[in-house]
């Protein structure tokens, strides 16, 4: 108490000089509680603290916290609760504290709501839902129910652990009969209530098949596969009451109904298509086999014709034509070399004889 008033003082200096921490090392290994007074008054004046110091606040915060839960002491419980949960909740927490060493230091003392609060904050979903089921309570349940709003993936977890508590409250034998009602206003009729809420999500949301929901209801675990060996003899596995299921299997049945029935109308309509088809099928060959008949005896009338003979009359009509083409041309070259030949001689008559001889000109 005087070091608290010495510390909380106005007139004391503000500034000092600073010495080596060797110096006050073993005086705060011999004396923890003193320094988390001096780290928590430097913490709550916003005085800079290392990682390493927010640490050791907050393990000896949590100690503290332990020591007076378990000698119960309910004001200084409160007080280190408060106080820790102040520092796991501080917006810079995740910078200078470290969210997985802080996890580690909120599980070696079982703090069970630093827990709660660090696997929100991690998003670490199936660890968390496993901390409200622990839990239990309805506040818990309702925040299960939110999670599969966000997460449909788990409400086959979320389902599978609302059917354990269920059964372990149908168990006990102190339960009077009213109290298993879904309408009853017990424990446990809010606890089925939370079921049938869970059940109409599965429904609306179509994740989970409704065979696996039915072996959850039958208290088979929320696993994909039935558990064919129970490790526990004495485990009996009843279940909830058939009653908190009514509504979904009646939903499920009518919705089935209603789908094995357009699916028998689109079996019957893809029936009648294929049998118009095979008709059309039938008509389209009967026509073909009729023109391809017609075909036939038109080509029987033609007369027949010799390819041989048509293929060599083509060849000497080509052979002739080639040769007077050649003919042709060798009458204008011979042309033009009888009239070169008659522009340069002064022989005249000696020339026409030379190309006569030659057979050039008639």
């Amino acid at each position: 108490d005087v070091l608290r008033e010495l510390l909380e003082s106005k007139d004391r200096p503000q500034t000092c000089e600073m010495y080596p921490v060797h110096f006050f090392s073993t005086a705060f290994m011999e004396n923890p509680k003193l320094l988390r007074v001096i780290l928590a008054h430097c913490s709550k004046n916003k005085r800079y603290l290392t990682s390493s110091l927010k640490r050791t606040l907050l393990e000896l915060t949590l100690e503290e916290w332990s020591s007076a839960k378990r000698s119960k002491n309910i004001l200084l419980e409160k007080t280190r609760r408060d106080e820790a949960m102040a520092i796991l909740s501080d917006p810079q927490a995740s910078a200078r504290l470290g969210d997985y060493e802080a996890l580690v230091i909120v599980q070696q003392n079982n703090f069970v709501e630093g827990e709660i609060l660090l696997y929100e904050k991690l998003q670490m979903v199936p660890l968390l839902v496993d901390k409200y089921a622990d839990e239990g309570t309805y506040k818990a349940r309702r925040k299960m129910l939110a999670l599969c709003r966000s997460d449909p993936e788990i409400l086959g977890d979320v389902l599978g652990h609302f059917v354990a508590m269920a059964t372990d409250r149908l168990g006990n034998d102190s339960l009077k009969e009213d109290d298993e009602s879904v309408d009853s206003e017990s424990e446990l009729g809010e606890l089925l209530q939370d079921v049938k809420e869970a059940l109409q999500m599965a429904r609306s949301q179509k994740v989970l098949p409704p065979v696996r929901i039915a072996r959850i209801l039958a208290g088979d675990g929320a696993g994909q596969f039935r558990n064919e060996f129970r490790v526990d003899e004495n485990q009996k596995g009843e279940g909830v009451p058939l009653s908190v299921a009514l509504d979904y299997i009646g939903n499920v049945l009518d919705e089935k109904g209603k789908e094995i029935e357009r699916l028998q109308s689109d079996v019957e309509e893809y029936n009648h298509m294929c049998n118009a088809m095979e008709r059309e099928i039938n008509e389209l060959l009967s026509l073909s086999n009729i023109k391809r008949s017609g075909t036939t005896s038109k080509i029987n009338n033609v007369p027949d014709i010799n390819i041989d003979e048509m293929y060599s009359k083509l060849l000497d009509n080509s052979f002739e034509t080639k040769q007077n083409s050649v003919n042709e041309r060798k009458s204008e070259i011979s042309s033009e070399e009888f009239w070169r030949a008659m522009g340069q001689t002064e022989d005249r008559f000696g020339t026409i004889a030379r190309f006569f001889a030659k057979d050039i000109i008639d």
